[in-house]
């Protein structure tokens, strides 16, 4: 550890915005500090899809008993402590099963113990003291600069072990980063604290989101909550007893004309557990036999209720069937099947789905079909087809608004999924984002804007009823024979431009200097590593050695190359810069323009984005989100990490009602 390098740190960096903080009113102090911690949870939005990575790779493991060890120093240790103290009381876990340790032990939670933090050989002995079992334990290792000792000595024992590591820094790149001893790196960059150097502040409000996330994610996913509601709480005191009452009252018809004694009577028959209470009370079966099925589904009341409950004669039951949204990409397609209940019970993947790139149409619904019996093999939904299973059908594909696709697709769609035209949704995929206008109802209108390997952008606006977002305006998204700018396939261009340059020059003698790290990263990528870069034909490899129905993909797939590159590579940044700034300044700028079609003042406005460009680390996100953010003041901004999910929840909203208006 060089200390001389400290003030070098992203944590140590000054702030210029508060400078003269000592020397203002201190009304004006509250507003600057205040501004700064809006930063905060920006910072932590390029890291939802490791986040969500995170969630899924420890509830495999907490759901088969496994523990999770947060490890920290200083305020890092104390956030880490307060996140795993908190997770019994509010789901009913186990307290061995969360633990947090600080270095220079409990006493170090009250008052700093100096020098506790610089011993690697004292992580590593705390985390034997635990016995740890690297098949089910995961250890979280939390230090806003990336390079404590403690955390480092905890991480590098638990990776050796083979447990899963996760890592929590607010620098990057770090030493944890770059030990090899992290499997998910979470590194939210808030800036400069207010106080140079105080990372308890901007630094441990990102880190403690971060970890409410993580915990709160994972408690969800294995069946701590129904809904939004903790049906795994047990009733121990009044006002437990009191919230209990009310969860069985709000989840089940049966419970609802039951007075208080009487659901005290079957709380108390079922241990204090809302969780059997509810399925007790729905099945009619006893507390025994109700904890065996919720023991056979993984503790997830959902799939106990959709087991031991049978649709009811007569009129269909939304509240017993199933809505299935698939999300159409270039790249891949992305299905989600949520229950009456709005529970996901199901996801699956398969390949690309895009009409639009010459896809055959039976291939097209093939694909979309097998994302939908992946989908249903991942929730456990024996018994059916995707012929019979679902009430309602969504499927967002890009480009599905040329041509006669739509058309074409409509009855082969409906035969496949065994769905009425009335019950199949087929739109545009940026039109399935829209749905998370419903969580935002105060806004009159929202754009919605996606960077994957296309970038198009498009305003909505609420029906007169503001029952369904309607679109009014579209901006970009011309396909990438003509750019596309903002996608990832412009990226991969400029990126194959710029090296087949430098080659050319290198070739023809014009360059007397050797590739740049940057040109040699692309023809890696291209499989061309190794050979003599004056002899390199790129335009041979690209049409030749890649089938021509790949070369699209071939060539969006150097953005991914190109964004890794892009925080410490010139010609890498600069390319991304410019395509971030076009989406922000031309494809959504557009839509901002006073005179547009449908235009709406960015403070009623929303804006959603999405899309494996705008999820990436960082990067290409906060260049896109800095410049709106300066130049607008927008009513929120909400990212979408799961558009499928954001479809299916929004279909089975649209399904009740219509349901109910019957």
């Amino acid at each position: 550890m060089d200390l001389h390098t400290l003030g070098n740190l992203q944590t140590e960096a000054v702030n210029a915005r508060t400078a003269n903080i000592d020397q203002i009113p201190t009304i004006d102090l509250c507003r600057v500090i205040n501004a700064e911690d809006h930063r905060v949870a920006a910072s932590v939005t390029p890291f939802l899809p490791q986040i969500a990575e995170a969630i899924d790779a420890l509830a495999g493991r907490v759901r088969r008993g496994g523990r999770v060890v947060y490890v920290g120093a200083g305020t890092s240790g104390r956030l880490g402590i307060l996140d795993a103290s908190e997770i019994p009381p509010t789901f009913a876990a186990p307290p061995s099963q969360f633990i947090g340790l600080i270095a220079g032990g409990d006493a170090a939670i009250r008052r700093a113990q100096e020098g506790a933090e610089d011993s690697m050989s004292q992580g590593e002995a705390d985390l034997t003291a635990l016995d740890l079992d690297p098949k089910l334990d995961s250890v979280i290792g939390i230090a806003a600069s990336g390079r404590t000792p403690y955390v480092l000595g905890c991480m590098a024992f638990a990776k050796r072990i083979g447990c899963l590591t996760i890592g929590v820094a607010c620098a990057s790149p770090s030493a944890m980063s770059r030990s090899g001893d992290v499997d998910i790196m979470l590194c939210p960059l808030p800036g400069p604290e207010v106080v140079t150097g105080s990372t308890r502040l901007k630094a441990g409000t990102a880190t403690k989101l971060v970890l409410n996330m993580l915990s709160t994610g994972t408690m969800i996913r294995i069946g701590k909550t129904y809904g939004n509601l903790m049906v795994d709480l047990v009733a121990s005191n009044e006002k437990l007893k009191q919230r209990s009452r009310n969860i069985l009252r709000r989840l089940s018809d049966r419970c609802r004309s039951i007075d208080d004694e009487k659901l005290d009577v079957l709380l108390g028959e079922c241990g204090g557990s809302v969780k059997l209470a509810l399925l007790a009370a729905e099945t009619g079966l006893s507390a025994e036999s109700c904890q065996r099925k919720l023991d056979s589904a993984d503790g997830v009341l959902s799939k106990a209720l959709e087991t031991m409950t049978q649709p009811s004669h007569g009129k269909v039951s939304v509240e017993r069937r199933y809505v299935l949204c698939i999300d159409g990409g270039a790249t891949k397609s992305a299905a989600v099947i949520v229950d009456g209940h709005g529970v996901v019970v199901g996801r699956g993947r398969a390949g690309a789905c895009n009409v639009t790139d010459g896809q055959d149409i039976e291939e097209a619904v093939g694909t979309l079909a097998c994302a939908a019996q992946n989908a249903m093999n991942d929730g456990g939904i024996e018994g059916s087809s995707i012929r019979n299973c679902f009430l309602a059908v969504w499927i967002g594909l890009a480009g599905i608004d040329r041509g006669q696709f739509r058309e074409s697709l409509t009855p082969k769609l409906c035969d496949t999924f065994g769905v009425s035209v009335k019950n199949l949704r087929l739109t545009n995929d940026v039109d399935l984002l829209a749905g998370a206008m419903i969580q935002h109802r105060e806004a009159r209108s929202a754009i919605v804007v996606i960077a994957g390997t296309g970038s198009v952008a498009m305003r909505y606006e609420w029906d007169a009823k503001r029952n369904q977002p309607r679109r009014l305006a579209r901006s970009g998204g011309w396909g990438h024979l003509l750019g596309d700018e903002g996608g990832g396939y412009a990226i991969g261009l400029q990126a194959l431009k710029s090296t087949m340059t430098a080659v050319e020059e290198l070739r023809l003698g014009v360059r007397s200097l050797p590739l740049e790290p940057f040109h040699q990263a692309v023809l890696e990528a291209l499989v061309c590593a190794g050979s003599d870069a004056g002899n390199i034909d790129l335009v041979g490899e690209i049409l030749v050695r890649h089938r021509q129905d790949n070369i699209k993909s071939r060539i969006a797939s150097l953005a991914e190359v190109v964004l890794n590159l892009a925080p410490r590579d010139a010609i890498a940044k600069e390319i991304v810069q410019e395509q971030a700034r076009h989406l922000a300044d031309t494809t959504v700028g557009r839509l901002l323009h006073p005179s547009c079609s449908g235009y709406a003042p960015p403070e009623s406005t929303g804006i959603i984005f999405s899309g494996s460009l705008l999820a990436h680390r960082g990067y290409y996100a906060s260049v896109f989100l800095d410049r709106l953010i300066k130049r607008y003041a927008f009513a929120y901004v909400h990212p979408i990490i799961d558009a499928a999910a954001m479809g299916a929840h929004s279909l089975l909203a649209k399904t009740k009602l219509e349901v109910n208006q019957q």
